[in-house]
């Protein structure tokens, strides 16, 4: 995936996907905040207003990830460094920061590893299924197809609706309700990507020295100051400012305004 996608993400940390948005064509605001180094995409307004996020722009941070599913930052290291499952972007900042993102298709494939592993289901296996079904020309099998496991062995089912075993060549027949949940993990990273901000976060400016070089951001994303100072000194209506940044609020814009002193 390119590395120029970006998205709005979950929980207090997660805003930091909006440096990472795929670029799209800007409405008259954006030279202004593509020379700030802050090119954002627009959302879609019911997305603004309902709080809903569509599936492509949602991601996680590795921190974030690690937690939804339930397994450690360094398992998720250890499966980017062997392929098994990759951020969708990755982007080195400096020498000692490196953002990785997981979007909605990875955070799926994610649940599905983590899922078969409390199974019982050893990597190696898990592994060596998704290299064989990668040969057979799915690139992403773990989201692409629907997996089982059923007396030690680990089935996956065909595109044809048939199920083949990792240890049994042949396609053979199995009941389907014991395959894992994928509409209820799509459901769960929704919801989540839904949590959004803490409420006392609204209003607030804050500043850390290992996010963003110690500037100013909005409490609770990553969200730099500095990205919404181009739309307030071109007048922009405070909605147009939100319809760009959805997970900001009208406190935030005023605190900007303050912080920035724009009249």
């Amino acid at each position: 995936m390119s590395p120029c996608r970006r998205a709005p993400v979950v929980g207090r940390e997660l805003a930091s996907a909006k440096l990472f948005t795929r670029r799209v064509r800007m409405n008259e605001a954006a030279p202004r905040a593509r020379e700030a180094g802050w090119a954002t995409m627009g959302v879609r307004r019911m997305a603004a207003s309902t709080g809903e996020v569509p599936d492509d722009l949602i991601a996680m941070p590795a921190a974030a990830a690690a937690r939804f599913a339930g397994v450690s930052q360094r398992q998720l290291r250890y499966w980017d460094e062997t392929h098994l499952l990759s951020p969708g972007i990755k982007r080195q900042l400096s020498e000692r920061n490196t953002v990785r993102l997981y979007t909605f298709p990875e955070l799926l494939e994610l649940r599905v590893i983590a899922s078969l592993e409390r199974l019982r289901m050893p990597l190696r296996r898990i592994r060596k299924v998704v290299q064989f079904l990668r040969r057979e020309g799915h690139e992403a099998p773990l989201r692409e197809l629907r997996f089982a496991v059923t007396g030690g062995e680990l089935f996956f089912q065909r595109p044809d609706g048939t199920w083949a075993g990792d240890r049994q060549p042949d396609q053979i027949v199995i009941d389907a309700t014991i395959s894992l949940p994928l509409d209820q993990y799509r459901a769960g990273i929704r919801q989540a990507a839904q949590a959004g901000r803490r409420r006392s976060d609204a209003g607030r400016i804050e500043r850390h020295r290992k996010v963003l070089g110690h500037k100013p951001v909005f409490a609770g994303t990553r969200i730099p100051v500095a990205a919404v100072v181009p739309y307030l000194k071109r007048g922009l209506p405070v909605e147009e400012i939100l319809e760009a940044f959805p997970q900001l609020t009208r406190r935030d814009i005023e605190a900007a305004r303050r912080h920035a002193d724009v009249a």
